[in-house]
């Protein structure tokens, strides 16, 4: 063996053993999600009283639909209002929604412009006039989705058991209406669903998606909402744990948002918002996270592998180009299986092949998509290209809404 060779090999196994604790916690997620119970007992008699919040900021195309369908909960209509807040509208987002029997909060401010500002408008205002006494919790719909309607149950029979911090299963509900959707159908499955419900089995916190929010008062009196970024959710999901919260993850009941079903301008701003701002929290709590006294060793080890897992089709980019090196390596040794290094790299790359595939395969177990899905695969490729291009537009400097269209 030569020198150089060596060091390669060397570099290799490093990187090997840098890449373990994503594999063992892809792992881990999805056989946490595949084997864990999907069916959320309700009590015969629902108790717990509800405001459904729904932000929003010139989304006259879709409100109405979103309103009827949180007005269509089965659900008790005296334990439950639909409020929506009209954050800043230049249409008449606020007129629709009042037709369509939402009780209509208006907003406007000039600097403070964003789904957070506005969430904490609302709170305050609860608490000014004493209604959120009236409350047992909140419920958080975007304004382009549409609830299934046992969302309200299912979260009743979370909260009575003592659930605080409840995130319901986040997905598309125009699935079908081109390549790109079904595709954002698979990746939101995995990241919205597998990922989160599978931390969640194995004792640890699901993360906010913003969309199918729930949280109750008495969470609220302990960590109050102060989240205004990029990715609001994201970052007060955060501050939750950091506070020595967990967040419980709801799989049977689900909000269904509409996706773009094409790339341009409107697509682009909304990746680089998500990718950009979870980057910068990432990046900003990681240390917090390590430090933080309320989280066990075991949490922080967790969150600090959690906050440095790469989006996921960069995180498979490096698997695959690891494999390549994982078999160049072995290809190098004259006699590869008489030597520990080459085995231990075999070993390896089972390890990766076995981990996303059984991440990839998960959704059809968990959550019944549909199996022609796995055709969608093949646009992976073009995908990942676009999303490089979007990244490389640079980071946004402020919150934008993502235009919508009436088809």
């Amino acid at each position: 063996m030569t020198i150089a060779f060596g060091l390669f090999v060397l570099i290799v196994v490093g990187l090997n053993v840098l890449a373990l604790p994503f594999l063992v916690m892809l792992i881990l997620s999805s056989i946490g999600a595949i084997f864990s119970p999907r069916r959320t007992k309700t009590p015969a008699k629902p108790e717990s009283r509800f405001l459904i919040v729904i932000p929003a900021h010139d989304e006259r195309v879709g409100i109405s639909k979103t309103v009827e369908s949180c007005r269509a909960q089965d659900y008790p209509t005296d334990l439950f209002q639909v409020l929506v807040i009209a954050d800043n509208c230049s249409d008449d987002t606020a007129d629709l929604a009042a037709r369509a029997g939402a009780e209509v909060v208006e907003r406007s401010h000039p600097t403070k412009r964003s789904k957070g500002y506005a969430l904490e408008y609302l709170i305050e205002r609860l608490r000014e006039t004493g209604r959120i006494n009236d409350l047992d919790a909140i419920v958080i719909i975007d304004a382009d989705s549409i609830a299934t309607p046992d969302l309200l149950r299912k979260f009743d029979a979370m909260v009575r058991r003592g659930d605080d911090w409840i995130q319901a299963y986040y997905t598309v509900s125009n699935a079908d209406a081109s390549w790109r959707t079904r595709l954002m159908t698979y990746a939101f499955s995995l990241v919205n669903g597998v990922g989160p419900l599978g931390h969640y089995r194995l004792g640890f916190s699901s993360p906010l998606n913003g969309n199918g929010m729930c949280f109750t008062v008495r969470g609220l009196d302990r960590v109050p909402w102060k989240s205004y970024g990029l990715v609001e959710d994201y970052e007060y999901s955060w501050v939750v744990r950091m506070a020595g919260e967990r967040i419980a993850f709801l799989p049977d009941a689900a909000v269904k948002a509409t996706m773009l079903e094409g790339g341009g301008e409107a697509a682009a701003n909304q990746r680089r918002r998500w990718e950009f701002g979870r980057k910068e929290i990432k990046r900003r709590l990681f240390g917090q996270v390590l430090r933080n006294p309320k989280l066990s060793l075991v949490e922080r080890f967790v969150s600090a592998v959690e906050l440095k897992t790469p989006p996921m089709m960069t995180l498979l980019g490096l698997f695959l180009i690891l494999a390549v090196l994982n078999a160049a390596a072995i290809y190098g040794f004259a006699d590869p299986f008489s030597h520990v290094v080459p085995w231990i790299l075999f070993g390896s790359g089972a390890l990766m092949l076995a981990a996303v595939g059984g991440y990839a395969l998960s959704p059809f177990l968990v959550f019944g998509l549909p199996v022609n899905y796995l055709a969608t695969l093949a646009y992976v490729p073009i995908y990942a290209l676009w999303k490089i291009s979007v990244r490389l537009g640079g980071k946004p400097t402020r919150w934008i809404r993502t235009a919508r269209t009436d088809s």
